[in-house]
């Protein structure tokens, strides 16, 4: 009969106990966890469950001392926030693992640190809490983890309690694919962190700047990442959407393309995979099939700034006055109440609405191609 020996270490208790207003720079905490085998268990299983329970909480760890961070406090953010935002930014590592208990319970003990760089995490809340699309990627990254790990403990409450040897061998496998996609996830989740701090804007356009930010090396490294993980989980659209970026970064805009349907026809509702491919089509010149993928987000969020300038830019680049104005208008008026909204995109949507009134109504000129702003 399995059972879990929760126990948590801290290595620096004093992460805990100093004031909030005391900002240290490098904080670790180290976590353990103890997983006893029962008859039906694996030894290579156990010690996989055993090393995603540590990691687990070394999360929650982390999370807690982050929220005792003055700068957070400042922001008021709730407990799913911080654990959301820190899980891809605090490094955790398996420092020792050993053998414990008895012969007929083997215990497999394993305990892991990790380290928190409080001006690197800043960095990135603050980076992350700019879009509203970011977030809820990381708030469904973190659901479907908690479903994961539920999954998992059913299985192995199965596993523990089933007596047919011949059933024991797919409960097994069920196992086996559970902890693979955790695995996967947790690497997934590291890609995901860096692409929304290095590459993507709140407006979801990128520069010069962003794109330079992420070397050929790491678009590589995230490649592999994502690759593997598509290949574990091919029904996560998170994935796809991350390869999808990849892609396009390298110029490969028909894999790119591939990859993002894919993502949209794992969640249709979800308006980011819309708006990442109405910006894939759009920049490479398919502009009627990018409108269509815009009116989508639209339908999904008809007060999205973004998306009203996105839209009437690309009606713009159509030459299309007609079509550019009503969105262009409608997104100055929001603007107006969104201070998130870089200045720069306010400015396009007035200088494009001066030029349009310019232009006789009703004429069209050859299209030009659209630049990135």
């Amino acid at each position: 009969m399995k059972s879990f020996l929760k126990s948590i270490t801290l290595c620096a208790v004093l992460a805990l106990l100093l004031p909030a207003a005391v900002k240290a720079e490098i904080q670790i905490i180290e976590t353990d966890s103890s997983y006893v085998m029962g008859d039906n268990d694996s030894k290579i299983d156990a010690r996989r469950i055993a090393i995603q329970e540590a990691k687990r909480k070394a999360l929650e760890m982390s999370g807690t001392y982050v929220e005792s961070l003055t700068e957070v406090k400042n922001m008021a953010l709730t407990k799913d926030e911080i654990r959301a935002y820190t899980a891809g930014v605090v490094e955790t590592e398996i420092i020792s693992e050993e053998m414990k208990g008895t012969t007929a319970n083997p215990e497999i003990y394993i305990k892991a640190k990790c380290k928190i760089d409080t001006d690197v995490l800043m960095k990135h809340i603050n980076r992350f809490r700019e879009s509203e699309e970011i977030k809820e990627q990381l708030a469904s990254a973190m659901k479907e983890n908690e479903s994961l790990k539920q999954e998992r403990d059913n299985i192995i409450k199965k596993l523990s309690a089933e007596r047919d040897k011949s059933k024991v061998d797919d409960i097994r496998k069920k196992l086996d694919t559970v902890l693979a996609k955790e695995e996967v996830n947790d690497e997934v989740g590291k890609v995901w962190s860096s692409l929304a701090y290095k590459i993507y804007r709140k407006d979801f356009v990128e520069s010069k700047e962003d794109i330079q930010a992420m070397s050929n090396k790491e678009m590589d490294n995230a490649s592999a990442v994502l690759k593997k993980a598509v290949k574990i989980n091919p029904d996560n659209p998170r994935t796809h959407m991350l390869l999808a970026t990849i892609y396009q970064k390298k110029g490969d805009i028909a894999n790119a393309e591939r990859e993002m349907r894919e993502a949209i026809e794992g969640n249709p509702s979800n308006p980011l995979f819309h708006m990442r491919l109405a910006l894939l089509l759009r920049d490479n010149g398919r502009y009627t099939e990018a409108l269509k993928e815009f009116k989508i987000v639209h339908n999904l969020k008809p007060r999205y700034a973004p998306v009203l300038f996105h839209t009437g830019m690309t009606y713009k680049a159509m030459n299309d006055c007609r079509g550019a104005v009503p969105y262009l208008k409608r997104f100055i008026t929001i603007s107006q109440r969104n201070e998130n909204l870089p200045e720069r995109m306010k400015t396009d949507a007035i200088n494009a609405m001066k030029e349009c009134k310019g232009e006789p109504k009703g004429e069209r000129i050859q299209k030009r191609p659209f630049r990135n702003r």
